[in-house]
């Protein structure tokens, strides 16, 4: 069984979240603040979260970077914020997903599900040896220069789906298919800000391993 644990003020809304990840096979604590959820994330480990962006005493976003300090779990916003300043901000304080409020519960399993799976479910003991990092696929590490690239879970989902697909057009929808294991419906600021994210960490020199194709997609490439 999952363990996930849910940020959210509102008591209502936490109570149908727990039922909703109960059915789905998660274990829920809950934090109706962020001192709540630092103390719990110190007390025990999770497989996800599920983070408000609008809480009493912080916003969610500056509770995510707190997180990221020291942990690599994956973290979904669920806020009723939907403008495109909050979702970037969100994500790149490290949120793997964001979704705008009321949540289908229904996609929000499988999103989650396909982000853990995607993060956590790869155990193969070799080593992927590329032009400027590797990749450890049995302890989900990257590393470049001898030292590990600090990615988030979703960064690494990311660059593992597109090191197995090299030089070929990935489509923006397809990325977050494959990744989120749903439909972006058109909305693509989720994928990109993540591969601006990722590129900063894994070719800082600008060489051009991860091609953008304007207005469709991106091309991994190794050559």
């Amino acid at each position: 069984m999952y363990r996930a644990l849910i940020v959210e003020d509102d008591e209502d809304l936490a109570a149908i979240a727990q039922v909703h990840m109960a059915h789905g096979g998660y274990e829920t604590d809950v934090a109706s603040t962020c001192r709540h959820a630092i103390e719990l994330l110190e007390q025990r480990e999770y497989d996800l979260i599920l983070l408000d962006e609008i809480l009493p005493d912080d916003r969610g976003d500056s509770l995510c970077r707190t997180i990221r300090t020291h942990s690599a779990c994956p973290i979904i916003f669920m806020s009723c914020l939907d403008d495109s300043n909050t979702i970037i901000s969100a994500l790149r304080a490290g949120g793997d997903d964001y979704m705008v409020k009321p949540v289908d519960y229904a996609e929000l399993l499988a999103r989650a599900d396909a982000i853990i799976r995607r993060t956590g479910g790869r155990r193969q003991s070799h080593l992927r040896t590329f032009r400027q990092f590797s990749v450890d696929t049995l302890h989900r590490k990257v590393l470049r220069d001898g030292r590990m690239v600090d990615l988030s879970s979703i960064e690494y989902a990311i660059l593992l789906y597109m090191t197995e697909h090299p030089d070929t057009l990935l489509l923006y929808n397809e990325i977050y298919q494959n990744v989120w294991a749903s439909d972006s419906l058109g909305d693509v600021r989720t994928v990109m800000v993540h591969i601006s994210n990722l590129r900063k960490k894994i070719d800082p020199n600008r060489t051009g391993i991860i091609e953008t194709v304007r207005g469709a997609g991106y091309i991994f490439s190794d050559m």
